[in-house]
């Protein structure tokens, strides 16, 4: 939760993770504020870039949602994206067609 007249506080969260999580971004994690997607490309890996980010996110004193979680899919929705092995699709219940 964010004070009242903090100013950009989104600005200023999204730099709070990345400087957390910094040696890892780009190279198996990428964040838009508390949305954490961890890729990898086997199951051992993933294991071992899931503990890397869990264990700077408990060093910071940040919380993660178990129940907002998921760990070891191949497929996932995010910012308005089908995010999946076979690539990167629009997610179609977000994207509005207008009729004209």
């Amino acid at each position: 939760m964010l004070p009242f007249r903090l100013t950009n506080g989104l600005a200023i969260y999204q730099r709070y993770i990345n400087d957390v999580l910094f040696n890892y971004l780009n190279d198996f994690y990428t964040a838009y504020l508390d949305n954490i997607i961890i890729y990898s490309k086997n199951e051992l890996e993933h294991e071992e870039h899931v503990y890397k980010v869990l264990q700077r996110l408990c060093e910071a004193s940040l919380q993660v949602n178990i129940k907002k979680s998921e760990f070891s899919v191949k497929r996932i929705k995010y910012l308005g994206f089908i995010i999946s092995t076979d690539g990167i699709k629009t997610d179609l219940e977000k994207t509005a067609v207008i009729n004209q």
